[in-house]
């Protein structure tokens, strides 16, 4: 895994499966799996809006508000006192939700949950009640660089239904540590790479070879499969050629 994940993501995925205590076999659905590792529940609503979100919470007495005007997202995660809600489209096909879920579990382990326990271990329990919300800070407790990344409210993550790039690099590289665990979860690397034939001798056809099986044996929808097999093959130095690229610059 080490030519696709940096170690905190490496851990993490790691420790998936050690709390899950059992490894999925492929396709993986991961909806069994995250009952059995993480305080989260998948919610399958038809035609996600963010305003479904809302109501479904409100259903449930909990008093949460996006503060934006509604719109279609493909899912949504919801977390709160350590514990997470992770909303889908329950009307996407099944490799979309697939993706869907597991980007969502990369975001609540990487962006909520560790942020979360190392400040608990550094701090103490009590610093829970801030993290939460419930009181301020005292001064002893006030260290930013301890708190970062832990919002003291509740902490939202969405999967939007367009393609559009992050506006700021720090989004895209949130979001790119999301994907990586996403598919180390999905397609681990490893064990694509020694399934895959990609010996032969032009980057297209490697690429094609790559990308089919990651549809067909891993799940993947076709632009993530796409965009995998690429990185994959450049990070093992099975990339285009110079001549290649050359030509795929010019198209």
């Amino acid at each position: 895994m080490s030519i696709w994940l940096d170690n905190a993501s490496k851990e993490a995925v790691e420790r998936f499966w050690q709390l899950c205590g059992e490894t999925e076999l492929f396709p993986r659905n991961l909806e069994r799996s995250v009952a059995l590792a993480l305080p989260l529940s998948v919610i399958k609503l038809p035609r996600l809006k963010l305003n479904h979100i809302e109501n479904w919470l409100a259903r449930h007495c909990v008093d949460f508000s996006f503060g934006c005007e509604t719109r279609a997202v493909r899912g949504c995660l919801v977390a709160f006192k350590g514990d997470g809600l992770i909303f889908l489209d329950g009307t996407d096909v099944e490799d979309e939700q697939r993706m869907t879920l597991a980007h969502e579990i990369g975001h609540f382990m990487m962006d909520y949950l560790q942020p979360r326990q190392k400040a608990i271990r550094r701090l103490g329990g009590r610093i829970a009640e801030v993290l939460d919300g419930l009181r301020r800070p005292i001064l002893t407790e006030r260290v930013d660089s301890l708190l970062s990344g832990t919002p003291a409210t509740v902490f939202t993550k969405l999967v939007e239904r367009d393609n559009s790039t992050a506006e700021f690099e720090g989004v895209w590289t949130i979001e790119d540590r999301a994907d990586r665990v996403a598919l180390a979860l999905l397609a681990p690397p490893e064990v694509v790479l020694n399934m895959a034939d990609i010996s032969a001798e032009s980057f297209e056809k490697r690429e094609e070879e790559l990308t089919t099986m990651l549809k067909t044996q891993f799940g993947l929808p076709a632009p993530a499969a796409i965009a995998y097999a690429k990185q994959l093959l450049n990070s093992i130095g099975r990339g285009p050629s110079w001549t290649e690229t050359f030509k795929l610059s010019r198209l």
